[in-house]
């Protein structure tokens, strides 16, 4: 039950289905879901009903109850769970980087029942397609790409997803200027030294790189930072054409041995600074202890050991 074997229902309303089954001995009924757990997160239910306090859009799908009391073969009969919800919507990246004369693609990924429409908006005027501006849509995924950038094409963009039961809309942001930089650098380091290490996206060359690090107090009691290092530096960088991605190095010196440190980085190409990145911590080793990096992992040898390396390394030499 029902019958008809399908239930229409909305988002966040309760649901029931029975089955019910004749047969001697009494058979015993088992539920499960086609290509797919329950809603509870089991592979089978036992009883003649099942029971959806608030149904959610995943919960949708074809419903299986089966008999069975040991003699023959089962029986299985099916309905059909169909759920209408308004839009749910999310972006692929809501930051995305490009440069004059380039390609620029928005994505928006869409899910509505009923279908909805799809409506793009550069701050708050409406896009309409043009020979440069492409609208288009590939299952569930709704694309603005934009050829042949220009300055103008810099800013705010969003995509309003409308059908009969609600709205919802995501935005993206569409800049010449550098991504908020990843450092990736190990969270421990030498005594004295650190080499920082970030990938930044930028289409555009890195022109510049802002460089804040402070050492930190931390006891069991409190945290207490000392003050800002503001370093504006140039270093090397490589860049990844498939990815947009430039990857740096600095190296810090003059840290305290067996500290706290943390730093922040922003970046800058030609179109300006972009935003800042993350905090970053790590740790400094004690006095006389080294860290040394080596395919992937690392190793802490004390300052007599790392001396024995050298003077065996140039006795071999």
């Amino acid at each position: 039950m029902p019958s008809s074997g399908q239930i229409v229902t909305r988002k966040g309303s309760p649901v029931s289905f029975e089955c019910k089954a004749n047969g001697n001995p009494t058979p015993t009924v088992q539920w499960s879901k086609k290509d797919g757990l329950l809603p509870s997160g089991l592979q089978v239910e036992t009883g003649y009903l099942l029971s959806i306090n608030e149904v959610q859009r995943q919960d949708g799908g074809i419903y299986q109850c089966t008999a069975s009391n040991g003699i023959g073969q089962p029986v299985t009969g099916e309905v059909k769970l169909h759920v209408l919800y308004p839009p749910e919507v999310s972006v692929l990246r809501s930051w995305v980087n490009s440069g004059e004369g380039l390609e620029a693609k928005l994505d928006c990924v869409v899910h509505a029942d009923p279908p909805a429409e799809v409506t793009w908006y550069q701050d708050s005027f409406q896009l309409q397609p043009t020979d440069r501006r492409i609208m288009a849509r590939n299952g569930q995924t709704y694309s603005l790409t934009l050829r042949n950038v220009q300055l103008s094409d810099f800013g705010n963009y969003s995509c309003l997803v409308v059908n009969s039961i609600g709205k919802d809309k995501r935005y993206i942001e569409l800049s010449g200027k550098p991504g908020p930089a990843k450092i990736i650098s190990p969270q421990h380091s030498n005594p004295h030294e650190y080499e920082l290490k970030w990938v930044v996206q930028s289409v555009f060359p890195i022109v510049e790189v802002r460089i804040l690090y402070r050492r930190v107090m931390v006891n069991t009691s409190y945290h207490h930072p000392r003050q800002w290092h503001d370093l504006l530096v140039k270093p090397s960088q490589n860049y990844n054409s498939a990815t947009s991605e430039r990857t740096q190095k600095y190296r810090l010196i003059n840290l305290q041995a067996d500290s706290a440190y943390e730093c922040l980085i922003q970046t800058k190409n030609q179109h300006g600074y972009g935003e800042l990145s993350d905090l970053h911590q790590w740790f400094t080793s004690p006095k006389g202890r080294f860290v040394i990096q080596n395919s992937g992992y690392t190793r802490k040898h004390s300052a007599f050991s790392l001396i024995f390396v050298v003077i065996l390394s140039l006795i071999i030499c």
